[in-house]
């Protein structure tokens, strides 16, 4: 009940506020949605070969995840980092969801050959879900739902280890951070499944690679990931 009253006030908040963009803050057009034309001309696409290299760099030698699809290139400093961290800190739900809108676009242009039976946004470990109080993989997912008409369920996994923040971890620590931090709920609903896994951006690949071992360890038949951005 709680959660559900503030995500009320927080979307309220959102459509009384001013509208500016999500990038750089200035007043939208009329014609602009949540991100200004400026802003997203900023965005740098990440190309095919881009994204087969990061699968091929931190995905492929575990052999969890079949394929991965991104949109942009995370870079710092620059507009996509303040956007993906207006979205985080600055609680942004309606950017989170056009984002993930414009990820179910590019799913359904770019991987046509993808078939999964549910979308799971990377989960939050309660502690910080609390502090938070949302998960912005779960707009996001909320925005490929929308466009794939794929359904969301929350049902299956969790978190269920409290870890310390990635961002400043190499590689080795993060993959180490991860280990035991994910459980299964519904061992039932997965089974014999392809699903897609939903996040913000892929740094290094060692939390959704932790989720998917789970998954593939209880039967799911494919996972396949997608995120807004790729670090």
């Amino acid at each position: 009940m709680i959660k559900s009253i503030s995500k009320i006030l927080n979307d309220s908040m959102e459509t009384f506020l001013p509208r500016i963009c999500t990038g750089c803050e200035s007043r939208l057009s009329n014609d602009e949605l949540v991100i200004c034309n400026d802003c997203l001309n900023d965005l740098v696409q990440v190309d095919e070969a881009a994204i087969k290299e990061e699968y091929d760099n931190q995905f492929r030698e575990f052999g969890f995840v079949k394929d991965i699809f991104s949109l942009f290139r995370f870079e710092k400093g620059e507009s996509i980092q303040k956007i993906i961290f207006s979205i985080k800190y600055g609680r942004r739900f309606k950017t989170a969801k056009y984002l993930g809108e414009l990820l179910g676009e590019g799913i359904l242009q770019n991987r046509e050959s993808w078939e999964y039976s549910f979308i799971i946004p990377i989960p939050l470990h309660k502690v910080r879900l609390s502090e938070r109080g949302f998960n912005q993989s779960e707009y996001i997912a909320t925005g490929v739902k929308t466009v794939t008409g794929i359904a969301i369920d929350n049902s299956i996994i969790k978190r269920v280890k409290y870890t310390e923040t990635q961002t400043k971890k190499h590689k080795t620590e993060r993959i180490d951070n991860m280990k035991n931090a994910f459980g299964i709920i519904k061992k039932e609903n997965i089974n014999g499944k392809s699903v897609l896994l939903v996040d913000d951006v892929i740094t290094t690949g060692s939390t959704i690679n932790a989720v998917a071992d789970v998954l593939m360890k209880n039967g799911a038949k494919n996972i396949f990931v997608a995120s807004v951005a790729l670090a």
